[in-house]
């Protein structure tokens, strides 16, 4: 028999970092970029629903000009989001967390164009000056504004905490925001029937309670996608009342 010594064949290299670190640095790197996005677009959506309650021309320009900096973010996030495929090819869970991810990018980038069209009719009022009357028009707005914001500000909560209980409520709770808006289109057929020459301002509210349902409605993606990413159910075709949260 040969005796095979220690020192034959080629060195051995030294190992480098370990390739989940660098995996969970660029994941980490990727989240941080997605949450700063939420809060940026958040206060946007903030902004421009007060713009348009107080008619306020200011606060219109300021959720307009912060679109750059949300655009520069996404724009940043898909350039993580493909680094990470490119170099790490993830699979299973850290799979669907990655498209969790690029897809909140998606559903925020929306939200933000929402609230710049939320501020083009607060810069409308502004120019036009409707009187009290005509400003009565637009309190739906107002109505749906809050359970909206409500809806985002969960989403981007369970999405920083991976928490599938706040996801499932967020899920939940946009049957409501749809009843708002379904009730708020029957008040406004009224003040047409009241008076023609409200069409005007009629189109303008039709346009902002529109815009606070898709606010709503891609919170609730949001959060949709949350459940994917910790439990691995697609849940958008899907009643999630009897989901279990644990």
């Amino acid at each position: 028999m040969v005796a095979v010594s220690d020192e034959e064949g080629p060195p051995r290299r030294k190992p480098g970092p370990h390739i989940l670190s660098r995996f969970d640095g660029d994941l980490g790197h990727l989240r941080s970029l997605v949450l700063e996005m939420g809060q940026r677009v958040l206060a946007q959506v903030k902004t421009a629903s007060a713009a348009l309650a107080d008619c306020d021309i200011a606060k219109a320009r300021q959720v307009i000009d912060e679109r750059r900096a949300i655009r520069d973010l996404d724009i940043d996030s898909l350039e993580a989001n493909a680094r990470l495929y490119a170099i790490h090819q993830p699979v299973a869970s850290d799979l669907r967390l990655v498209l969790t991810l690029s897809r909140a990018v998606y559903d925020l980038e929306r939200i933000s164009g929402e609230a710049v069209r939320l501020a083009g009719i607060a810069q409308e009022l502004y120019e036009c000056q409707p009187s009290a009357r005509e400003r009565v028009i637009f309190q739906d707005v107002q109505r749906m504004a809050r359970p909206a914001i409500d809806l985002l500000e969960k989403s981007l909560q369970a999405l920083a905490d991976e928490e599938v209980r706040v996801a499932i409520e967020v899920a939940m709770d946009g049957k409501e925001l749809e009843e708002l808006f379904r009730s708020a289109l029957r008040r406004l057929a009224t003040y047409l029937m009241e008076d023609p020459r409200n069409i005007r301002w009629v189109i303008d509210c039709t346009l902002g309670i529109k815009a606070m349902e898709r606010v709503g409605d891609h919170a609730c993606s949001i959060a949709r996608n949350l459940i994917f990413s910790v439990t691995g159910k697609d849940v958008r075709h899907m009643n999630v009342v009897n989901l279990p949260a644990d």
